[in-house]
């Protein structure tokens, strides 16, 4: 019986996270992507930081940094692939964060904003753009989520946001369709993340994996 409790819990938690709530009655979102600066997981693949610095996912799947742009390691994979093969994606930093930008039209633009200003460590930037394609949870902020309007950006179809934490540091992660004209990437303030929080009676907790417990 506990056997198929555990299952049936990880198998809700794959698609909403088992449901707990905090003393205020919001319920506690577990992330389902998760990712440090060694290994990203999450429902679809799981890739690891290896001894020659390539990011390594199954069936023979890799992914290293060349300079500042991020590509895959050899013309051809498995299918699908995060990065086409022929293509890369650009890493920009910023004073406040940095910037991903896919050579290819198929694949949106993110700028990513720190609340305090502050850059993000580089060891997390390849892993941060995996967990971005596989898929990053939080206060999501585009048409297709209940509630979003209660951020008061536009909403457009090419464009959206999705506030998260990495350990303390609140995030604003912008993401545009090329060719799209969206909002001046900023953090909008953590007004903004607790009338998200408010309207849809949630919390999500952060996508990075905390550091092991030293022994």
């Amino acid at each position: 019986m506990k056997t198929k409790r555990l299952l049936g819990c990880a198998l809700l938690l794959a698609a909403t996270g088992c449901a707990s709530y905090d003393s205020q009655g919001y319920r506690l979102r577990t992330t389902t992507t998760r990712f440090d600066a060694q290994s990203v997981t999450s429902p679809l693949a799981s890739y690891t930081l290896e001894s020659d610095g390539t990011w390594a996912g199954l069936r023979g799947d890799r992914y290293e940094k060349v300079g500042d742009d991020i590509r895959k390691v050899g013309a051809y994979g498995p299918t699908p692939s995060l990065i086409i093969p022929s293509g890369w994606v650009s890493i920009e930093r910023r004073p406040d964060g940095l910037s991903f930008s896919p050579s290819y039209l198929s694949a949106p633009n993110w700028i990513f904003v720190t609340e305090d200003g502050g850059p993000i460590p580089q060891e997390l930037e390849v892993p941060l753009y995996l967990a971005t394609v596989l898929g990053l949870d939080g206060q999501w902020v585009d048409l297709w989520t209940p509630g979003s309007e209660a951020a008061g950006v536009p909403l457009q179809a090419d464009c959206g946001m999705v506030l998260f934490d990495l350990k303390g540091r609140q995030v604003a992660g912008w993401m545009s369709r090329t060719g799209a004209v969206c909002p001046a990437p900023s953090y909008p303030g953590r007004s903004t993340l607790a009338r998200l929080s408010s309207t849809r009676q949630e919390i999500w907790e952060s996508p990075q994996r905390p550091l092991p417990e030293s022994r």
